[in-house]
Formats: C-alpha cells, sequence, structure tokens
C-alpha cells in the first residue's frame, strides 16, 4: 500500500517512495537527469550524465553526481553533486555543438564521448568507447580521429587516445568490455571477440562466445561473462530461470567438447582488484609486456 512518502534522491528533487524502489539500478541516474532538465530547461548536460542520456554504457559510480557543460571562463568545478565543465568550442565550429534528446539538452555525442574517455578509468572508458562506435557508426581510428579533434589539449587526452585504440564494436555489453579492459590493464593478450565454435550436438549451429584466445599450440581458452540479464531476461526465451540456467549448462558442455576451457566470471570478480588476473593465469592465459595503462 503506497503510504505517500518520499524519497529524496538528489538535492531538492523528490519523488514517491514506491516508484523510485521499483526502478532498476541503472534507470535512476537517467531519472535523475530527466527530472533536472524539466525543472531547468537552460542545462546542458556533458560528459558521463550527457553519455547515459545517449544510453551508452556508463558505471554507476561514475553517474553519482550530474555534469554540466558551461562555457569556457565560466565557474567550474564541483558544487554539492553538481560538476560544471568547460567545453571549449572545436575548430570549425563556432561554438561547442549541442543536441536534444528526449527533450534533454546535452553536449553532441561525439564531443560527450571524448569528454569520457578523458575522464573515465580504463576499463569504464572502454564500455563506452566500444558503445561509441555502434552510435557514432565509426570504426576505432575515426574515433582515435575524433578525440585528437575534440579532445586538444584535454587532461586526459593521452588516455583517450589509448583507450580509442583498443575499441571494438564487437563488445556486446558494458561488462564485457569492462572485462577486456581489465585485462588489458593486467597485461593480458587482447582476446579475440564473438568468436564461432561449432555445436558438436547440431553441426548446422553456431555458438558465438564473448572472447577466446587461441594459442599457438593449438589451445583454446574461452571467457563469458555472466551478467545478471543472463539469467533474469527469460520471458518468452527459455522460461523460468530454472529453464534457462539449464541451457547454458547445457550450451557450455558444448562448448568443452571443441575448446579447452570455458572461463566464467562475472562483475564482481572483475571489479576486485587482482582477481581476474589470478583466474586467467590459472586457466594459462598469455601475458605481454605491460604497456603502462
Amino acid at each position: 500500500m503506497d503510504t505517500g512518502e518520499l524519497v529524496e534522491p538528489f538535492p531538492q528533487l523528490f519523488g514517491r517512495c514506491t516508484f523510485w524502489a521499483g526502478l532498476e539500478l541503472w534507470r535512476k541516474p537517467y531519472v535523475i537527469i530527466q527530472s533536472l532538465a524539466r525543472y531547468d530547461e537552460q542545462l546542458i548536460f556533458s560528459s558521463f550524465s550527457a553519455a547515459c542520456v545517449f544510453g551508452l554504457p556508463v558505471s554507476l559510480e561514475l553517474l553519482e553526481d550530474v555534469y554540466l557543460a558551461v562555457s569556457p571562463g565560466s565557474h567550474t568545478g564541483k558544487t554539492g553533486r553538481f560538476v560544471r565543465c568547460g567545453v571549449r568550442a572545436t575548430p570549425g565550429i563556432p561554438t561547442f555543438a549541442r543536441g536534444v534528446v528526449n527533450g534533454i539538452h546535452v553536449t553532441s555525442p561525439e564531443q560527450t564521448v571524448v569528454d569520457c574517455l578523458c575522464a573515465a578509468p580504463f576499463p569504464q572508458a572502454l564500455a563506452i568507447a566500444d558503445a561509441a562506435l555502434r552510435l557514432l557508426d565509426i570504426s576505432s581510428e575515426e574515433l582515435v580521429q575524433l578525440v585528437r579533434r575534440y579532445g586538444g589539449r584535454k587532461r586526459g587526452v593521452r588516455s583517450a587516445l589509448r583507450v580509442a585504440s583498443y575499441a571494438d564494436a564487437r563488445s556486446q555489453s558494458g561488462g564485457e568490455s569492462i572485462a577486456r579492459g581489465v585485462m588489458i590493464q593486467e597485461g593480458f593478450v587482447v582476446p579475440e571477440l564473438q568468436v564461432a565454435f561449432p555445436d558438436v550436438l547440431e553441426p548446422w549451429r553456431t555458438f558465438y562466445v564473448d572472447g577466446a584466445w587461441i594459442l599457438e599450440d593449438g589451445t583454446k581458452l574461452v571467457w563469458e561473462f555472466d551478467g545478471k540479464d543472463k539469467y533474469t531476461r527469460f520471458a518468452g526465451e527459455h522460461g523460468d530461470t530454472v529453464a534457462r540456467m539449464m541451457h547454458e549448462r547445457q550450451r557450455e558442455s558444448r562448448l568443452t567438447a571443441v575448446c579447452d576451457a570455458v572461463i566464467r566470471f562475472d562483475y564482481c570478480t572483475v571489479m576486485t582488484p587482482g582477481a581476474l588476473a589470478r583466474l586467467l593465469d590459472a586457466y594459462g592465459v598469455p601475458r605481454v609486456a605491460s604497456r603502462g595503462i
């Protein structure tokens, strides 16, 4: 029963407890941004806030604050939970480009992506970069050029260029991208993505895995990121949760017939310092020299 109690998820923003509690975690930052935009139509959202509006995979920890674009010379920095970012005009564009998405004023997708790549830690930045290739319909090489154009002398531009060079549109989710980013940070060989393997039971079918390493001796090491949606997004697909998990087990049993190991891990393992590296080392995943990321 709705008692009418209110919650304040952001200073001076209120909503019913039942409404707020019923929202998925990933949806809550967008609702805050949408509410602020309705309250003040002059606000221009930038950086991670704008990326959230564009639907890019931004880690929740990067969305604790709300990022606003202001012209150079204006007051910048953090005040409460607002971060005001000075955005300079890009050569060839008279003022910083912006647009409107669902009634929300945001910096252009190009500016937004570059600002995020300059500011986010490498794994989280890689998730945004991978998705940006699809959003902007560009290649990794073209993303590098965008960073050069929109980054200028911005702090973090060298890191952004490195992220852009690793971007890969084949990554299927933000979690997969962050995992790959941690692998790169830890010095492992960059895996191939969306690798196809035959189904030994039904040869006309093909399995695609999140990533794999094919070693020089022919060893095939497969990795799969276990996101929550693999077990909760089952309606009309594989029946109930138990049926979905059984389907995953059967799929994995067939995979092990054509590869040497299936390495599974979740977001907790990825984000626990050293945990993913220990797991990959245990399976003999090869490393390369550290790239200093």
